[in-house]
């Protein structure tokens, strides 16, 4: 039986799989995922996706990666602490280098304010959608390097996640999802893969989410739905609601129409990030119609056959996993062929040895 794998395996596994997830997802999500009726299809789509793999020189990563490297770059700027300024003209610095990353509509008049001298660079976001902030998985899709620290950070590192989302996400639904991610990335990271429990897993996510949204928090306040109206109805029971959904749907072993109906598959984070934990979860065994044995890189090919927004869950489904299973478990193909895996080593390396120093070896 295998070894864990050690702790800098899983922070170079969890930025590696992020970048390739990314990658690999894009493609997808331009020319969209055949309808994958039966278990055969569903065989031949995943063949064909290897035999991508094999055949292209290179997938280029999107803004999801962009943004990421621009947070672990300023953590270790930094040592390992948030400077929302920084981050911030390092958000902006990077969208004018290369704006066609595919950065979304709503975002890119945020990361043009950045550019320019800010007292608040928070404003930008809070003046989004008449004040009531964007609610997309931006902020999720990036904050994988923000999970990278030791166990006793935890509360902090909650606050942390929050306030790099905040920068572009400021709706409940949208930063509450960089949360959710964050600590799911976390967990995994400090959990023993031989006496991993699922439910306990997802209990721990509830209990946050769960206190995200207690008496007197953002959740109760107005927010905004998905065709630009108001609700007074508490927002933030999206995510604990998908979360208790987790386990029966896990049980019943569902199809992935099912999962993607229930869990969601679009731009929004509280209909995306629910699918990356389950594509993990589910992941961990086998999956009929997926030929991979490796469930690192089953979890990956498994969120882009949820099909929506491809490249972004299985980016956020391929940090959770790579922090669990660790680099060890990405093949050398998936990392010749995806752009940036070897910026993600350096940079995984870099935030380690902040938290750990470069002679420690767990």
């Amino acid at each position: 039986m295998a070894l864990s794998p050690t702790l800098r395996s899983r922070f170079q596994g969890c930025l590696v799989a992020a970048v390739s997830g990314d990658c690999l997802g894009a493609p997808y999500e331009i020319h969209g995922v055949p309808q994958l009726d039966t278990f055969g299809s569903l065989t031949a789509f995943f063949q064909r996706i290897g035999t991508d793999i094999k055949e292209k020189d290179y997938l280029r990563y999107t803004d999801d990666t962009a943004m990421c490297r621009c947070i672990a770059e300023s953590l270790v700027d930094n040592r390992g602490n948030f400077n929302s300024k920084d981050l911030a003209k390092k958000f902006g610095t990077e969208y004018t280098k290369e704006p066609q990353r595919g950065y979304g509509g709503n975002v890119i008049s945020v990361l043009k304010a950045f550019n320019k001298e800010l007292d608040d660079p928070f404003e930008p976001a809070r003046m989004q959608f008449n004040g009531s902030g964007s609610y997309g998985n931006g902020g999720a899709m990036r904050v994988a390097p923000v999970a990278l620290c030791p166990e006793a950070n935890f509360e902090e590192m909650i606050e942390v996640a929050k306030q790099t989302a905040l920068l572009t996400h400021s709706n409940y639904l949208g930063y509450s999802g960089a949360i959710l991610q964050c600590c799911a990335i976390h967990l995994a990271l400090h959990s023993d893969p031989m006496t991993f429990d699922t439910d306990a897993f997802i209990d721990r996510l509830l209990e946050v989410m769960e206190k995200q949204d207690a008496p007197g928090s953002p959740a109760a306040k107005v927010s905004r739905t998905s065709d630009n109206s108001t609700t007074t109805e508490s927002q933030g029971t999206e995510y604990c609601r998908r979360l208790r959904l987790l386990k029966p749907l896990l049980e019943e072993d569902a199809n992935i129409k099912k999962v993607a109906a229930e869990l969601g598959n679009e731009i929004s984070a509280h209909k995306s990030v629910p699918a990356a934990i389950y594509s993990f979860l589910r992941c961990r065994t086998p999956v009929e119609g997926i030929d991979n044995t490796n469930a690192l890189e089953r979890t990956i090919l498994y969120a882009i056959s949820l099909d929506g927004d491809t490249d972004t869950i299985a980016s956020m489904a391929g940090a959770i996993a790579g922090a669990f299973y660790g680099i060890e478990q990405i093949s050398s193909d998936w990392m010749n062929v995806c752009e940036g895996t070897d910026v993600a080593i350096l940079q995984a390396d870099a935030i380690y040895d902040i938290h750990f120093g470069k002679n420690e070896k767990t």
